[in-house]
């Protein structure tokens, strides 16, 4: 005979029954909300070892004293970056860790020591290129250790997904249970979902917000290099067939003289105060950056005059004077698909006409020319003539062919400074009154890398310095150092081995006698094509003509030289 249940037993056991697996759901909500919290907190901390890593791997440099820092401050950045990155991943491994996680401290600490390499070799001021080496290594071990933090990130999110899914999930049967069975049991079971939901509403919010810190400078909320590195490749997305943009890059002239005399607090201040300004200026007409340190940069529509007046206004906005100083703005501008057709080539060109600018606004660059000049003419008294004939030559050559003010300084400068290396050439062999033998060509041949070297030392004369290495290539390939051919050669290594030829040829050496300027023409038309640019072979014999034209008139045997 089969026992049946009292009617009250019954009545109380659903109730229990649903309240047990209620609870029992519950706990598994609260379980997996955690998991979901953990989750997202752990891709949180890995944002910050990301951003702390990419902030790391400039810190090194500050030690070199060319760069505006020092050993001191490069020491406290290493230290300080690697503690916090140190503390957060500390913080993420535990036994539930990803291996990615848990291979990280070993990656860290070869990276660590790389950056103490870059240190100790770029303390003494000076940034050779074993340091440049080690940068770029830095660099790959750093991008390295990013992929690892995207891996574990990943997993990260999918274990928040996973437990966001199954909260989900067991949300919707805790409320079938306790609609079935218990209205208090429901009641809470709603409660627990909301606070569930707001608490992945908070992580989205918190991880948004970690997203845009990273593209936005904490200093002056200006968008930062990483943002315009993605709005460069926006551009040259759509750059075919679309409007030309502006590239500017500017840099702060006197910003570490005010820092050094009035402190940090009040040159942060001065960065933030001018960031507000040049992003005030651009309102309406670009987007402006701030690249780092004291440099800004402004994204804009090219316009009709290729953005030169937008680039003055907002060099003005990044300019302040007052008692005791004057800040100013050197920048230098790129055409995005006219001269520049990726992002490191515009980034490059506005670079470097920036830094082109401010070593014409000093007189550092002239100062060295003039020292590396005086070395030159106690060695070689005659040399002294024939590099300031071939500077001025170069000068009035670069004019005629349109190119830019700042493009013709450099150019100048180079003539002038375009046989330095003959410093370290016997006089034997400079000197020598007839043809060189093989050796000797080879040794000689040795002098446009030893100038090349001698220039980059002093860096306010570094664009001059692949000018005059190349110098003495030639239009067909067959030229030195680098065999370089045609359009491979840069204008103003052309127009100075034109000008460096004809003044040769038109003066007295131990080895030949001087041909007349007709002949050296008629040379240099001839040698067009193969030695020497064709186009810029015209400019030249149109510059001489005009030139002596207006010395002795008519000029009428060189005009017929350079009609032929």
């Amino acid at each position: 005979m089969q026992l049946k249940r009292p009617p009250m037993v019954r009545t109380l056991l659903v109730p229990a029954l649903v309240l047990m697996l209620g609870v029992g759901a519950i706990a598994s909500l609260v379980e997996l909300q955690a998991q979901s919290q953990d989750g997202a907190a752990a891709q949180l901390k890995l944002t910050r070892v990301e951003n702390s890593l990419n902030v790391l791997q400039a810190a090194p440099f500050r030690a070199s004293p060319e760069l505006g820092g020092s050993p001191a401050i490069a020491r406290g950045l290493l230290d300080s970056g690697r503690q916090e990155i140190d503390r957060a991943v500390a913080e993420l491994r535990d036994a539930s860790a990803p291996p990615e996680v848990q291979q990280l401290p070993r990656a860290l600490r070869t990276n660590y020591a790389t950056l103490e390499r870059i240190y100790t070799t770029g303390a003494d001021g000076e940034l050779d290129d074993e340091t440049l080496l080690l940068g770029a290594q830095s660099l790959g071990q750093a991008r390295q250790i990013v992929e690892q933090i995207h891996v574990a990130g990943r997993v990260y999110e999918q274990r928040a997904e996973s437990a966001d899914f199954r909260a989900t999930t067991g949300s919707a049967v805790v409320i079938l249970l306790l609609v079935g069975g218990f209205g208090l049991l429901y009641r809470r079971s709603v409660k627990a979902r909301t606070m569930a939901e707001e608490l992945v509403v908070e992580n989205g919010r918190l991880l948004t917000a970690s997203r845009i810190e990273a593209l936005v400078d904490s200093l002056t909320a200006l968008p930062n290099r990483r943002s315009l590195r993605r709005d460069l490749d926006t551009v040259l997305d759509a750059a075919e067939g679309g409007q030309e943009h502006l590239l500017a890059i500017m840099d702060l002239d006197g910003f570490k003289q005010y820092n050094d005399t009035f402190g940090h607090p009040a040159g942060d201040a001065l960065l933030a105060r001018l960031g507000a300004n040049l992003a005030a200026t651009m309102a309406g007409r670009g987007t402006a950056y701030r690249m780092g340190g004291d440099e800004f940069c402004v994204l804009a529509v090219a316009g009709a005059d290729g953005g030169a007046e937008l680039v003055e206004v907002a060099a003005e906005a990044l300019s302040e004077a007052g008692e005791a100083f004057d800040i100013g703005c050197s920048y230098g501008r790129a055409l995005i698909r006219s001269e520049a057709t990726t992002v490191e080539d515009a980034l490059r060109l506005a670079d470097q006409r920036m830094y082109a600018q401010k070593a014409g606004r000093s007189t550092s660059s002239r100062q060295s020319t003039d020292v590396l000049l005086t070395v030159l003419s106690e060695r070689s008294p005659h040399l002294h003539e024939h590099l300031s004939n071939v500077a001025e030559l170069a000068e009035a050559v670069s004019r005629r062919a349109g190119l830019s003010d700042i493009d013709v300084q450099w150019i100048r400068i180079a003539a002038e400074l375009h046989d330095v290396g003959k410093v370290a050439i016997p006089d034997a062999i400079v000197n020598k009154p007839g043809p060189l033998n093989d050796e000797e060509q080879a040794f000689m041949r040795r002098h446009t890398i030893i100038g090349e070297r001698i220039i980059r030392s002093a860096p306010s004369l570094a664009p001059a310095a692949a000018l005059v290495r190349s110098s003495h290539e030639r239009y067909d390939g067959t030229g030195y150092p680098d065999a370089l051919s045609a359009l491979q050669i840069a204008t103003g290594a052309s127009i100075i081995a034109i000008c460096d030829a004809y003044d040769a040829m038109t003066n007295h050496r131990v080895y030949r006698e001087a041909r007349t300027p007709h002949e050296a023409l008629a040379e240099l038309r001839r040698c067009a094509g193969t030695q020497f640019e064709p186009a810029m072979v015209d400019v030249f014999c149109q510059t001489v003509a005009q030139r002596d034209a207006q010395h002795v008139g008519a000029g009428g045997a060189l005009h017929a030289a350079c009609d032929r």
